[in-house]
């Protein structure tokens, strides 16, 4: 046999992905090339998902019915219906909260690795398959849970959910409610490396250049962040 059937025989153990996944990511997703896998990082992307958004509830919670309060108040609802409208919010708080956090992580990435696989597969006119591309996004994920245990303590600390490691750290807490603080709080330091590192997998599943995976998986990013601006203007 030789040495590069021998390589190509030798499959990452899933640690040894999960490490790659951060130092060396080429190597972990030319693994899930070959063979995917995504049960233990998805069950790692949710546990951590489920303890954060336990451990930040109490935090999560109140300010968002502030406010949700305050947006209530320039419609100009009356104060029976903006108590029955908290009182509504309050029942999907503490576990039920959490749960559907957890759900609804677990709905998106399902969501964002079709979505890969359509512009992949139909628009672009590679191949590849579902469970590849699922596997790369829940390694990928990782990075963002990383990002996600780092700043749980920082927001316990200011009791505040308005800390990210972005651009809109510079701005002044007045500017919270803006869409400008909005549009810097987008360009993360923890979501820049994982498009990065998942246009890394793209190319390695489909065989791209490396130019055109970053091309493909950056201008989606930036599609999600202008719906994103839009909704929030909106609602």
């Amino acid at each position: 046999m030789s040495a590069t059937s021998e390589a190509a025989g030798k499959e990452l153990s899933v640690f040894e992905k999960i490490s790659n996944i951060f130092f060396a990511p080429r190597k972990t997703f030319e693994s899930l090339d070959r063979k995917p896998d995504w049960i233990i990082p998805l069950v790692i992307v949710l546990l951590i998902t489920f303890i954060v958004t336990s451990v930040l509830m109490p935090i999560i919670m109140p300010e968002q019915m502030a406010k949700q309060r305050a947006k209530m108040e320039e419609r100009g609802m009356s104060q029976d219906e903006i108590d029955r409208a908290m009182a509504a919010t309050e029942k999907f708080s503490g576990i039920f909260g959490t749960v559907m956090g957890v759900i609804g992580t677990l709905i998106m990435l399902l969501i964002i690795a079709a979505l890969l696989l359509f512009v992949g597969n139909v628009i672009l006119g590679g191949q590849t398959s579902f469970k590849k591309m699922f596997s790369g996004l829940c390694y990928s994920s990782l990075i963002s849970s990383l990002g996600s245990i780092i700043l749980t303590p920082i927001i316990l600390a200011k009791k505040s959910m308005d800390v990210s490691f972005s651009f809109a750290s510079f701005l002044s807490s007045d500017a919270s409610e803006t869409l400008i603080y909005e549009f810097l709080k987008k360009i993360d330091f923890f979501a820049i490396w994982e498009i990065i590192v998942l246009a890394i997998g793209f190319s390695v599943f489909y065989k791209f250049s490396t130019k055109k995976s970053m091309i493909t998986i950056g201008s989606l990013y930036a599609i999600y962040v202008i719906i994103s601006l839009a909704v929030k203007s909106i609602f």
